[in-house]
């Protein structure tokens, strides 16, 4: 029997990784540090670089067309569909433009609303936020659905046998939205990338869920090449996130 672990499970620090259910649930309801007034002498310096440090994220364009794309996907396209019929969104662009960020901004935005919808219902998992292991596997990539919802995973559980308690897992936390990063890692030219994308589509068909990927210039990469490419472009909607333009002239010439 594999069962995730409880909200109240120990040995997770204040700062856990969003990618097990602690880190990202404790993401979502941290309160942005409010701003003091420079000259409080009650603010002490550790608390000035606590504020500095945590990089209060602001609502910008490409999150706002991020939302809109992803709530036209839950609430019209996906909402009688059948799983292996869904459509999904791929945010594609340079490095360091912000995909991730804005990923995790969507994923906050939705788990809030879905609390506000179904109050006094913690046992819900209504998101999903993992990562691509560099040179994963599929059983790689399964172990980090695990992971993030806390399932215990033993040497005897094979990679069929993970799989389908996770799906079976998410279908009944009522998962409504998938966020997997970097999948431009998954390089399917090779043996295991090609199988670890197959995986990808195996969850696709096996969980009623939207699913959100991130990644690097992925119009350019494998992962959109031959046939298994052609059915990830025909199924999900690519949005190109480009850098933020700077406002002025002068800003430019910084």
């Amino acid at each position: 029997m594999v069962s995730p672990v409880s909200t109240g499970a120990v040995g997770f620090a204040p700062l856990a990784p969003p990618t097990v259910w602690q880190g990202w649930d404790a993401f979502v309801h941290r309160a942005p540090a409010s701003a003091r007034d420079v000259t409080d002498g009650a603010w002490s310096q550790a608390e000035r670089e606590d504020y500095h440090s945590e990089l209060a994220v602001m609502r910008t364009p490409a999150m706002g067309s991020v939302f809109t794309a992803v709530r036209r996907l839950l609430l019209l396209l996906n909402r009688r569909q059948q799983a292996g019929a869904r459509s999904g969104l791929i945010i594609s662009g340079p490095a360091t433009t912000g995909k991730t960020t804005t990923m995790m901004a969507l994923g906050r935005s939705f788990q809030l609303a879905d609390a506000r919808q179904r109050p006094g219902q913690a046992e819900r998992r209504p998101v999903l936020f993992i990562s691509v292991p560099p040179t994963a596997t599929p059983k790689m990539l399964v172990s980090e659905f695990a992971r993030f919802l806390g399932m215990p995973i033993t040497d005897r559980l094979n990679q069929t046998q993970i799989t389908g308690a996770v799906c079976d897992l998410l279908c009944e936390l009522g998962t409504q939205l998938v966020l997997i990063d970097d999948v431009h890692l998954l390089d399917t030219q090779r043996r295991a990338g090609a199988e670890t994308s197959d995986q990808l589509k195996h969850f696709g068909e096996r969980i009623p869920a939207t699913f959100v990927y991130s990644a690097i210039d992925v119009e350019t990469s494998s992962l959109l090449s031959g046939v298994r490419g052609a059915q990830i472009a025909g199924r999900f909607k690519i949005f190109r996130h480009r850098p933020l333009a700077y406002a002025t002239e002068q800003d430019r010439s910084v």
